[in-house]
């Protein structure tokens, strides 16, 4: 070999002792994905579309995920600019996140809220008081449904398995 194909070489190890190593972070499903597989130790995210300055948010419903299987670790939101500062112009996600603990099978609910119709995912499920109007129905989504099909507070069901 040259000095300059060892050089290239040399230089290119850090690289791929890198990628083996997680740098692109952990695997990432959408609304498109809702049967979804891990290995027991593995952290993934369900990734969804959100848009918060036009009311739409998504929340982590009841029943919670078994946390025998799986472990709920935190909520994130990653939101693009819009056009000259104009309300609603930019697009983003927000991001569940969880660690699978062992081998098995559980279901995340996530609420999808269009609209600003919900502002929790207990809102939607409480018991109106006397005299108060009852929440829209809650609907749950097909398995091809994306939140672009949907103008009313929607659960979107996520079945994991652990392997």
């Amino acid at each position: 070999m040259t000095p300059v194909r060892i050089r290239t070489a040399l230089a290119a190890l850090p690289l791929v002792a890198l990628a083996g190593c997680g740098l692109t972070g952990p695997d990432s499903y959408g609304t498109d994905e809702r049967k979804v597989t891990v290995d027991a130790g593995d952290e993934f995210t369900l990734e969804v579309p959100a848009s918060p300055s036009l009311g739409e948010n998504w929340y982590l419903a009841e029943p919670r995920p078994d946390s025998a299987v799986l472990r709920y670790e935190s909520k994130g939101e990653d939101y693009e600019g819009g056009d000259k500062g104009v309300t609603g112009a930019g697009g983003g996600t927000q991001q569940f996140e969880f660690t699978a603990v062992a081998p098995g099978k559980t279901t995340v609910k996530l609420l999808y809220c269009p609209h600003g119709l919900c502002h929790s995912a207990a809102e939607v499920t409480a018991s109106p008081s006397p005299g108060v109007s009852a929440s829209p129905p809650v609907l749950t989504a097909a398995e091809t449904d994306t939140p672009d099909d949907n103008d009313n507070p929607t659960y979107y069901l996520y079945t994991i398995t652990v392997t």
